[in-house]
């Protein structure tokens, strides 16, 4: 048995992962269970989920943390002793039972982005930067990369986040008054990205003061705004290797097996025309 404990509430955000625990789970004979928190974003309800697996007999613990560091360092004080693959975190490893950490260069992706936003939008439409009410380690490396680009640019930001159902819609209502100027929205999250382009799909009004949309995310929903137009541009992971290797990593461990370092996988930026370029079918929508 291999437990795998992510950070949100619900799975929409690792569909194409699980599909790719799956498939290695059925190669490498693993139970696998899935388990998402109550509350997204807290971590002391993460860290007695891990717990609770352990007790239960969980043999390995696969984690998308809330607070990296804070999860590497269940290991310093022996509360976690099966071993302990890291999800979509930059955490050193304190221990050689975290062998190895499966992740994204999000802080590259933030910063790739922000070069797009730079050669395809006027210097001088602001940037709105939209955010759920958590943010992970994965939005922040995000946002760290964008903030690097578009602040050495000089170029005007705002960030909103979303304390309550509705804030987006109103921050987008607000540029219809007269007088406010075009502004460019990032979405440094899936949900939050979705929200937006399910605001701009409403009214054409709402969508003609919007000079550009863009995220992050791999759903069917984004993917599906992306190729309407509602969404410009994408950054994309390939969550399936993500889910297999995390599983294959964790049996590695089991067996006092260190594979070799994974490094960064695979992900990058998208336009529209690039949805059914090969490559990123693949990736985007892999049998499983």
């Amino acid at each position: 048995p291999v437990s795998v404990i992510v950070e949100d509430t619900t799975d929409d955000n690792y569909v194409n992962f699980r599909k790719g625990m799956e498939q290695a789970a059925m190669e490498l004979n693993v139970d696998v269970s899935f388990i998402t928190l109550y509350d997204a974003g807290n971590r002391r309800q993460q860290e007695e989920l891990a717990l609770r697996e352990q007790q239960e007999g969980a043999r390995a613990l696969i984690l998308a943390p809330v607070d990296g560091e804070a999860a590497a360092g269940f290991l310093e004080n022996d509360r976690i002793q099966v071993p302990l693959v890291l999800l979509n975190s930059e955490a050193a490893s304190v221990d050689s039972r975290v062998s190895a950490r499966i992740t994204f260069d999000y802080y590259g992706l933030g910063r790739q982005l922000g070069q797009k936003i730079l050669e395809q939008q006027s210097p001088d439409l602001p940037v709105y930067l939209f955010m759920g009410r958590e943010q992970g380690e994965a939005d922040r490396l995000f946002e760290d990369g964008l903030m690097g680009v578009l602040g050495s640019a000089g170029r005007e930001t705002t960030r909103f986040r979303q304390e309550e159902e509705g804030d987006f819609r109103k921050v987008i209502e607000g540029l219809v008054y007269p007088g406010i100027r075009k502004v460019v929205i990032v979405a440094l999250d899936q949900e939050s990205l979705t929200e937006a382009a399910g605001i701009l799909k409403d009214s054409s009004v709402y969508a003609s003061y919007v000079g550009g949309l863009y995220g992050r995310g791999t759903s069917i929903p984004v993917l599906n705004d992306l190729e309407r137009g509602i969404i410009s541009g994408l950054c994309i992971t390939d969550d399936f290797t993500a889910g297999y290797l995390g599983v294959k990593t964790a049996v590695q461990l089991i067996s006092n097996v260190r594979g070799p370092e994974q490094g960064y996988l695979a992900g990058g930026y998208i336009e529209r025309e690039d949805l059914h370029r090969e490559e990123y079918e693949k990736l985007l929508y892999p049998i499983g």
